[in-house]
C-alpha cells in the first residue's frame, strides 16, 4: 500500500523573489559544469546553490555540502524561503513546446513513504551507480532537506483524479513562472482536508513507477537507515518519506524519449564484425544524409518502427547513414520481454558479442540526436545509433513485472524543476 500524504512545503517567497524563472534549475544529473556556472551566475538564489551539479569535485564536495546546508538555513532565516504552516499537496502544471507543439503536464508534489523495492509498491526501472547515490546521501545528511522531487508515474485508468485537477487549475495559482523562452509553470496548494483525503485514498492501492530520480530514491532509503540507527529516531519522521512529483502515465504532456548511442574505440576488425552482425539481423536501407535532416530521419524510424523494430545508424564514414529494420524471420520474442527494445537488441545481439563486458568503454549515451550525428560527421565517434522511444505500455508491463531496462533506455521529458517545492526533513 503506497503512503502518499501532504507535506509542509518550503517555497520561494514571491514577495522577495520577483522572477521565479531565475531561481529554478533542472535536476542535478542534468547539470554539467558549464550549466552549473551559468545557473549560479543567473541568481544568488538559484536552487543550484543548494542542489549542486552532476559531477561534484571530490576535493571540495564535503565543503560544498556544508555550504548548501548553511545557505538553506540562511535563506529560511531571511525569508527567501518559507515553510508552509500546514501540510499541503502541490499541483504543478508545466507548459512547454516540443517539436512545434504546445503541451502541458500535471504533477502532484507529495510526501511518499519509502519502500524497499522487494515490497513491490515502488518499482525501479534502472540500476544505479554507488558514487552518485552516496553523493546524494551526503547532501541529505548535511542539509536534511530534499531540494528536488523524484518523478514517479502511476496509472489512473478511470480518471479519478483528473476531474479534481481540472477544477484546481481553474483557480488562482500560488505563483506562475516563465523562463522567457517556451516553458511556463504554475503551482497550486491543495490544503482542503476533504480533497487531501480523496488523494490519499486513491493512492493506497496504486503502484508507483520511478521515472527520474533512482539515485535520489536510493539515497533517501540509505539516509532513512542511517537515521533509524540513531537514538533520537522516531518512526514516521521526515526521513521515512521522500518528495515525489506524481505524473499519470496517460498525461498528454508526459513524453518518454529515447537515449541514443554513440560508439567509438573499435578496431577496424571490430567494426567489420559489427557490420556483419547487423547484416545478419537487419534489413538495411541507405539514407542520403546530406538530403535528410535528423528530425526527418527520426520520423522515418518512428514510422517504420510502428509495427516492427527499427533504428538508424550513422557511420562509420562521415556521410554514411542507414535505416535498419529487424528481418521478418528473426524471432525476437524468443529473446524475452526486454527484446521489445531496439536498445536491448543492439547491445545484447550486436555490441556485447564483440566487446563483452566492456560495453560502457565503447558506448556513450545522449538524448540529443543532432549531437550524436555531429560526433560521427566530425570524426569524434565511429558510429551513432538513433533509436525510437521505449514503448510506454511495455515499460509499465516489464517494470511492473520486476525487470529493469537496459542502461539509458528512457529519457522522460520535460524534466521537473528543482526548487519549486523543497521538503525539509527536520530542523537542524
Amino acid at each position: 500500500m503506497a503512503v502518499v500524504i501532504p507535506l509542509n512545503g518550503c517555497l520561494y517567497n514571491p514577495e522577495i523573489i520577483e522572477d521565479m524563472g531565475k531561481v529554478l534549475c533542472p535536476p542535478y544529473d542534468m547539470i554539467g559544469s558549464d550549466l552549473h556556472q551559468e545557473l549560479r551566475n543567473l541568481s544568488d538564489y538559484n536552487a543550484v546553490h543548494l542542489e549542486g551539479g552532476e559531477q561534484p569535485d571530490p576535493e571540495t564536495m564535503e565543503i560544498d555540502y556544508r555550504k548548501a546546508s548553511d545557505l538553506f538555513q540562511q535563506w529560511l532565516k531571511e525569508n527567501i524561503l518559507a515553510i508552509d504552516k500546514s501540510p499541503c499537496f502541490y499541483l504543478m502544471q508545466h507548459g512547454f513546446e516540443y517539436r512545434g507543439e504546445r503541451l502541458s503536464q500535471l504533477g502532484l508534489f507529495a510526501n511518499v513513504g519509502l519502500e524497499d523495492y522487494e515490497r513491490k509498491i515502488v518499482f525501479p526501472h534502472e540500476f544505479t551507480r554507488d558514487p552518485a547515490v552516496q553523493d546524494r546521501v551526503a547532501l541529505l545528511e548535511h542539509s536534511r532537506a530534499q531540494f528536488s522531487p523524484i518523478m514517479t508515474n502511476y496509472r489512473d485508468s478511470e480518471g479519478n483524479l483528473r476531474d479534481l485537477y481540472d477544477h484546481i487549475t481553474t483557480t488562482t495559482p500560488v505563483f506562475e513562472v516563465n523562463d522567457g523562452i517556451d516553458d511556463d509553470i504554475r503551482l497550486w496548494r491543495i490544503s482542503e482536508p476533504a480533497i487531501q483525503n480523496r488523494i490519499i485514498e486513491f493512492f493506497e492501492d496504486v503502484p508507483l513507477y520511478l521515472a527520474d530520480g533512482h539515485h535520489r530514491y536510493e539515497a533517501a532509503l540509505r539516509y532513512q537507515r542511517l537515521r533509524q540507527g540513531s537514538s533520537d529516531y522516531t518512526k514516521g519522521e521526515g526521513c521515512d518519506f521522500v518528495m515525489m512529483a506524481l505524473v499519470e502515465f496517460d498525461d498528454p504532456g508526459l513524453l518518454l524519449l529515447p537515449y541514443h548511442r554513440n560508439v567509438s574505440g573499435l578496431s577496424q576488425s571490430q567494426l567489420r564484425e559489427v557490420r556483419e552482425l547487423i547484416d545478419e539481423l537487419f534489413e538495411i536501407q541507405i539514407v542520403d544524409l546530406n538530403g535528410t535532416t535528423v528530425d526527418e530521419l527520426l520520423d522515418r524510424v518512428a514510422f517504420l518502427g510502428s509495427d516492427r523494430h527499427a533504428l538508424a545508424m550513422i557511420g562509420p564514414g562521415p556521410n554514411e547513414a542507414y535505416l535498419l529494420m529487424l528481418r521478418p524471420g528473426v524471432d525476437w520474442q524468443d529473446w524475452g520481454d526486454l527484446a521489445v527494445s531496439e536498445a536491448w537488441i543492439l547491445e545484447q545481439k550486436v555490441l556485447q558479442p564483440i566487446v563483452g563486458d566492456d560495453l560502457n568503454t565503447y558506448v556513450h549515451y545522449g538524448h540529443d540526436p543532432e549531437d550524436c550525428v555531429s560526433y560521427v560527421v566530425s570524426g569524434e565517434e565511429q558510429l551513432a545509433f538513433l533509436l525510437k522511444p521505449f514503448p510506454m505500455n511495455s515499460f509499465e508491463k516489464i517494470v511492473g513485472g520486476g525487470q529493469r531496462l537496459p542502461s539509458k533506455s528512457t529519457f522522460f521529458y520535460p524534466k521537473l524543476p528543482t526548487g519549486l517545492v523543497i521538503n525539509q526533513l527536520s530542523d537542524l
